[in-house]
């Protein structure tokens, strides 16, 4: 059985700090499942405004309101051409559960955005909010398949936000079914480590 790779992050240091490692994991394709805890904003570090937090919403480090502009996430993943984009919330299990399924299940980078509300910090995306908000957009017929369209609801959040998986595509294949020492091998990186003897390069230097 092969180990899945599930790394998980907040909206302040995935898209501050970290954001070169999620550029880059997203365009190599990596098959990792990367769920971001998106409450929008730096709840560890006590209400800090993060790259998510609403222009003008005031925050403790932005008492007067964040200055700048919110980043747009989604238009950021989706120009990367991802393989696997998806939105939850919190508040639906049954929907968390099916997305995270699929995420795991697909063979390479999966990008989960999941919605959850801060109570401390938080006082615009709060849970009630949230669940008024969001919908199930595969309930209501979205083909996962369409990537412009996928775009479009996933960026759409002023009226309602739509959740579920917004987009995949299987046919691209991951990282390591694009190198090209790998081709036709059937075992794993980690199957293939074995124990070398090296003395004999050190002999020249002894």
């Amino acid at each position: 059985m092969k180990m899945p790779v599930i790394a998980f992050g907040g909206d302040g240091a995935t898209f501050s700090e970290g954001i070169g490692h999620l550029v880059h994991a997203v365009r190599s394709n990596y098959p990792i499942t990367f769920v971001l805890h998106n409450n929008e904003n730096f709840a560890l570090t006590t209400g800090q405004a993060s790259p998510l937090t609403r222009q003008g919403q005031p925050m403790n480090t932005s008492p007067n309101g964040m200055p700048e502009r919110t980043l747009s996430t989604m238009d950021l993943v989706f120009s990367l051409e991802p393989t696997f984009v998806a939105r939850g919330f919190t508040g639906d299990i049954r929907l968390m559960t099916r997305i995270l399924k699929a995420a795991i299940r697909h063979r390479g980078f999966a990008f989960v955005d999941m919605l959850q509300a801060c109570p401390t910090y938080n006082r615009v995306a709060t849970h009630e909010y949230l669940l008024d908000k969001y919908f199930d957009a595969n309930a209501e017929g979205h083909d996962a398949g369409d990537l412009a369209e996928a775009r479009r609801i996933a960026t759409s959040v002023q009226d309602r936000i739509a959740c579920g998986i917004l987009y995949q595509n299987e046919d691209i294949p991951d990282f390591y079914g694009r190198l090209i020492p790998r081709q036709g091998l059937e075992t794993t990186c980690v199957e293939e480590v074995r124990k070398y003897d090296v003395s004999q390069y050190f002999a020249q230097f002894l």
